[in-house]
């Protein structure tokens, strides 16, 4: 092939809008026009020409640089790995530079599905022990392969998803799901698409192989050495440009608002003799003559010298002689036919009277014309999906809870979290993936709905309702925390059954999830506040309709010191609600509501009880490990930093800086229960010396179902509890937790029949301000307030009556990590004090 008789050349500045005109700007819709691979000639920096056309093409046209000036590999296989990593990067760069909107992204079908195989190059397989079964796995792993990235959480959220989906379809149709997939596999095999193509198309003899499967079983086990490997390379470039044809194919089913404007280009920077590049060129070449299938790519090299050749034309052939020799040029399998040069003219030399020529960046126009006839269809289209849209948006936020979501106001979605009131048909436990914590959560919402249905037949009693309102979903869906709300549902349970049994009030209680950490309680308060004003009862003397559907006179619970635990204290106490919280400790909650009280100790008796085990120890330095700013660790650490008599450092990270590695020291994680993990392997790693483990001491956020699942055998641990040291058995039918929610029912309870002692039946109407009042009444009692978790005295010291109890009683339990097969797991706790019951105290106490 000789050069383009360009005379005194054709400038750099006028070669890309020649191109641009003819083969890059517009197409034509009905065919693909013939793309020539176009070889620049220049002697001086011949690879800023590439540099030149990259900008200009800019973020427009959909283009690719490639260096392909490296010498060919001297083996076979070799040369194929060479052509398929360039592929590789050209597919990759075209599919991320097609990022204009009106061009749409470039799809790499079948040459993504080929360079896969290809990059196997595994053995070939014994065929008569288990046929093309290494390669159906493989292709099965590729479709898989297909599905968009996701995250652990979004995987997570998924397979709760499904999970769901499951307990609620019928069973037809979740087997119908389970075998969706293999059945895709086998239509994607047989009659899709790109497999169709590939026992279609012409290299490497597809109609030897009985099938997709066995020709792809061809491609895995190294073809370059045991097939022809120019075949292997042609069937690489043919299905790279089949790829970028069916891109730019229009069929009916494929809408294109507005047509394909540009063409995608390939830019070879060092494009020479003896050179990869050479390689690749000539690969286009055969493989267009070979297959007359049109295809969209430009083909830009830069060089100082021509590609040599075995023949050459009987005339010199330019950009614009070219269409007319290539039929007969293809026809004749011509390994030039594609090729034409240019000779490209240097640089002129800058100058103040005639400065350089920008180039500047290429634009566009847009065509039109067939968006009119689809605006009725895209109309439709757009009412079709916004109202889909508008439904599931409903759906979603109520939680799928059925086919009229809007029905569902009171339970919403909110960052993936069910959150608000439930009725009897929802549970609290479609997240957890622990079978058994699951089923004891449900287990424990439908123990409560059938006491809830034996409260409103009960007749002769006072009818009411309370609510409790917690943390029923967590940012660990197997966490501590939904252990202890499972306990704490049970005690509800056992408190309703023992009121209705012994004929002392008809309780229903209705369950209310602030989400993770208490993060949307604000927003939930707020329609505990609505709900508790629909349940007032127009005809207080109206017996059944207070049965079905009694008022609301205190909120229990409160899911823990959170700061959306404070708002929805100030929400519920601003509209007269009474609170009895559960766990909640932290020393200022009492100050935001006259109407809040609570059955568990505070974050100051907790550090008494604290510092005086760490002086029963004998240690003379403890760090307090507080990772999280939030208003328990704070409170807590701050509270435990006031105590005399011991020396206290805060730390918000373990480290060797922070952490004494000695016995004589301890270590107490004022955290949550989701860091406790890392915090205890930061403190084993830390201390590695033998016998340099300090003393490992944790707060109530902790419990014993965390230990049992995370600690090692061996490992020893102290924490506190406030269910007392009978948490290890049993109250009433109770543990752990659960005393606490029976303990905050009960008082509800006893405040109710202090609050109607002596009225007539009519004579005082429930609500929120008059179970306070039956509470502060409870108060005065000299021996405080009868409770499974231990009395609770509301008054102080001086006799002034407060709004938590005084010295309630609190334990210091230590726990060893066992086995989960050991027998000896379920007593593997010993308790070391308990303090705040002088009849059944237990160690040294605070005075």
């Amino acid at each position: 092939m000789t050069e383009a008789a360009t005379g005194q050349g054709i400038p750099v500045a006028r070669l890309p809008s020649r191109l641009g005109r003819r083969w890059v700007r517009r197409s034509r819709v009905e065919k693909i026009p013939d793309q020539p691979v176009v070889h620049l000639l220049r002697e001086d920096d011949p690879g800023r020409l590439v540099d030149q056309l990259s900008d200009h093409l800019g973020s427009v046209v959909p283009h690719v640089v490639l260096d392909v000036g490296g010498a060919p590999a001297e083996s076979q296989r070799g040369g194929s790995v060479q052509i398929r990593r360039l592929l590789d990067r050209a597919a990759l760069g075209l599919r991320d530079a097609d990022s204009w909107p009106r061009i749409g992204r470039l799809r790499f079908r079948r040459y993504a599905l080929l360079s896969w195989l290809l990059k196997k190059n595994m053995q070939p397989t014994n065929l008569s022990r288990a046929p093309h079964s290494d390669t159906r796995h493989l292709l099965r792993e590729y479709l898989s392969s297909r599905r968009p990235q996701r995250t652990q959480q979004e995987e997570q959220l998924e397979a709760q998803g499904w999970e769901l989906a499951a307990q609620n379809l019928p069973w037809y149709l979740y087997l119908l799901s389970l075998v969706f997939f293999p059945v895709y596999y086998g239509w994607w095999v047989r009659k899709g698409r790109v497999a169709r193509w590939f026992m279609r198309q012409r290299y490497l003899s597809p109609r030897e192989s009985a099938d997709f499967p066995s020709f792809a079983q061809r491609l895995i086990t190294t073809p370059s050495r045991w097939e022809n490997a120019e075949q292997v390379r042609k069937l690489l470039v043919h299905a790279f440009l089949a790829d970028l044809a069916d891109s730019y194919n229009r069929r009916l089913w494929r809408w294109k608002w507005v047509p394909k404007d540009c063409y995608p280009v390939l830019l070879l920077r060092n494009l020479r003799d003896e050179s990869v590049g050479k390689m690749l060129v000539r690969l286009i070449n055969d493989v267009r003559n070979e297959t007359g299938v049109p295809d969209p790519l430009l083909v830009i090299g830069s060089g100082s010298e021509p590609l040599s050749d075995n023949e050459a034309p009987s005339a010199p052939v330019t950009l614009e002689t070219w269409h007319e020799t290539l039929q007969e040029a293809r026809r004749k399998r011509s390994n030039t036919a594609w090729y034409v040069t240019v000779r490209v003219a240097d640089d002129p030399p800058v100058t103040d009277d005639e400065p350089g020529v920008f180039l500047g960046q290429t634009s566009l126009p847009l065509k039109h014309s067939k968006l009119l006839r689809r605006v009725p269809i895209a109309l439709a289209v757009l009412l079709l999906l916004g109202g889909s849209a508008a439904y599931y948006q409903q759906w979603e936020q109520h939680c799928g809870r059925s086919l009229w979501p809007w029905t569902n106001s009171d339970l919403w979605l909110a960052d993936g979290e069910c959150v608000g009131i439930a009725d009897a048909d929802y549970r609290f436990s479609s997240g957890v993936s622990d079978a058994g914590l699951r089923a004891r959560l449900d287990q424990a919402q439908e123990a409560i709905n059938a006491q809830n249905a034996e409260a409103a037949a009960k007749t002769g009693l006072p009818h009411l309702t309370i609510v409790y309102f917690s943390t029923l979903t967590g940012v660990d869906a197997d966490s501590t925390t939904l252990d202890g709300v499972a306990a704490e549902l049970e005690g509800l349970a056992k408190a309703q059954e023992f009121s209705r049994r012994n004929n002392q009030a008809a309780i229903r209680i209705v369950i209310a999830n602030g989400g993770a950490r208490m993060g949307h309680a604000p927003e939930v308060a707020q329609h505990i506040v609505d709900f508790a004003a629909q349940s007032v009862p127009e005809d207080p003397t109206d017996e059944r309709a207070l049965a079905q559907n009694p008022p609301v006179v205190s909120v229990v619970g409160l899911g823990g010191s959170w700061e959306g635990t404070k708002e929805a204290i100030r929400t519920l106490g601003g509209n007269g609600l009474s609170m009895v919280a559960t766990v909640p400790s932290a020393d200022e909650l009492p100050s935001l509501s006259r109407l809040y009280y609570q059955v568990g100790p505070t974050n100051s008796w907790q550090a008494e009880i604290i510092a005086q085990h760490i002086r029963n120890l004998g240690v003379d330095q403890a760090t307090v490990y507080a990772p999280e700013a939030d208003l328990y660790s704070r409170n807590l650490a701050a509270d435990i930093e006031a105590q005399p008599g011991i020396a206290v450092q805060l730390s918000d990270t373990v480290s060797a800086e922070t952490v004494r590695c000695s016995p004589d020291s301890l270590v107490f994680f004022a955290g949550r229960a989701d860091k406790f993990g890392s915090f205890r392997t930061t403190v084993q790693e830390t201390c590695t010396t033998p016998g340099s483990m300090p003393r490992i001491m944790a707060g109530d956020d902790t419990t014993k179902y965390l230990f049992d699942n995370d600690l090692p055998v061996g490992f020893a641990l102290d924490y506190v509890d406030f269910t007392g040291h009978r948490v290890a058995g049993e109250a009433d039918g109770v543990t752990g937790r659960g005393m606490l929610a029976y303990d905050a029912v009960g008082l509800v309870r006893q405040a109710v029949n202090r609050t109607l002692a002596g009225q007539a039946p009519d004579g005082t109407q429930l609500n929120g301000q008059a179970i306070w009042y039956g509470i502060v009444q409870l108060s005065q009692n000299p021996g405080g307030v009868g409770a499974i978790s231990g009395p609770l005295d509301f008054r102080s010291p001086t006799g002034q009556l407060q709004q938590v109890p005084h010295r309630k009683a609190i334990s210091v339990l230590r726990v060893v990590g066992t086995a989960p097969d050991d027998p000896a797991r379920a007593s593997n706790t010993q308790v070391l004090m308990y303090c705040g019951d002088p009849r059944e105290q237990i160690g040294q106490c605070p005075p």
